[in-house]
């Protein structure tokens, strides 16, 4: 694990040194590399799709802004000591990475639908917020007792509520607050695109999303495995999340340098979601009628991840069951999924010979 993955000094353009902690320190110039490298790729993909000369103009003088913005903060910076050190933590930069591919998986299926590109990212904005909010809102009335645990006073109590630097989201939570965004979301352009072609879209990106987030995961510590001896098994280091908790519940001596051996949880759950972004995104290709691929989802998902949390030891039982609340919870999804399933099955056929690929909706 490595919650903070790099330190950014804003006060230096192309610097590079290591904390007293080993962890990379650049200038915040460095972020000019990928910033190139995405505006060239935008640009490329803007020629490639016919764009007019304005888009690809506008493009261009994002770039330029984004350079000038860097240049100036450097300079604002500068003077006195180094400094000051923006830290990019792990699970941050890998949730950022999963909503950039699942937003690119979505609009390549998009086309394919003949759903307007501008559309998915306008969702993807929506979803995006719903999904942070909602995730950490859950975590916060789940852990609200640790979580404001020696915190005086209302500034830090709301500080520690909305700091997520270092993770606290919790996924069905986010899952909840993005579905209300989708009902929203579809009917304010329900004129534009089909609800339910609409959800079709979005099941493969989330899966997506989540491959990367669980890999976050890993890096920031939460979310491990239950214990075992297996040659897979992995073992967090003292003072990290995992081996406080452990510690506290008295499964190790305060002393100890490393866990014992448990599950890579959070890489059996990337996985998970990796397979089901490629179960999903073929079912969307070659579904015969809308909502075929949500359904799929809502019966996949609830059923591998109640059978993943056995194997994670982060959750008690919950409601004197012995089950976890992502356990109950799937529970509740699992029988969303086989509800909406068998409406879906109900509905008229398509025609034969049609495809919901091919068939775009009508706009009006």
């Amino acid at each position: 694990m490595r919650q903070e993955l790099l330190n950014l000094q804003l006060d230096s353009l192309f610097g590079y040194t290591e904390s007293v902690r080993g962890i990379p320190v650049l200038g915040i110039g460095w972020l000019a590399v990928p910033w190139t490298l995405l505006t060239v790729f935008w640009v490329w993909r803007a020629g490639t799709h016919r764009e007019t000369e304005t888009e690809k103009k506008s493009l261009w003088v994002q770039f330029v802004i984004g350079l000038i913005v860097l240049v100036g903060a450097t300079l604002v910076t500068r003077g006195g000591a180094p400094g000051p050190i923006v830290p990019v933590f792990g699970y941050g930069f890998l949730v950022f990475l999963g909503c950039i591919a699942a937003g690119t998986l979505a609009v390549r299926h998009a086309r394919q639908v003949k759903i307007p590109e501008q559309l998915v990212w306008d969702l993807a904005i929506w979803l995006f917020v719903a999904g942070v909010v909602g995730a950490r809102g859950w975590y916060v009335l789940q852990y609200h007792q640790r979580l404001l645990a020696g915190r005086i006073g209302m500034l830090a109590k709301i500080k520690a509520c909305v700091d997520i630097s270092s993770g606290g989201l919790v996924l069905y939570g986010g899952v909840g607050l993005a579905l209300v965004a989708i009902v929203i979301f579809a009917r304010r352009h329900r004129h534009e695109v089909s609800p339910l072609k609409l959800a079709d879209l979005i099941i493969p990106s989330f899966f997506l999303a989540l491959a990367f987030g669980r890999l976050g995961c890993l890096m920031n510590g939460c979310c491990w495995g239950d214990a075992c001896d297996l040659p897979w098994a992995i073992r967090f280091p003292h003072d990290s999340v995992p081996f406080n908790a452990l510690s506290a519940r008295g499964f190790l001596h305060p002393d100890a340098s490393t866990t014992f051996g448990v599950h890579p949880s959070q890489i059996y759950s990337s996985f998970n979601g990796l397979v089901l972004c490629l179960v999903t995104s073929a079912i969307f290709r070659n579904s015969r009628r809308h909502g075929q691929t949500l359904a799929v989802g809502l019966v996949a998902y609830p059923v591998t991840r109640f059978l993943l949390e056995i194997l994670r030891g982060d959750e008690m039982g919950q409601f004197g069951t012995g089950l976890t609340i992502s356990q109950c919870f799937s529970l509740m999804l699992l029988t969303v999924g086989i509800a909406f399933s068998t409406w879906l099955l109900r509905q008229a056929s398509p025609t034969p010979g049609t495809s919901t690929i091919s068939t775009p909706d009508k706009t009006t």
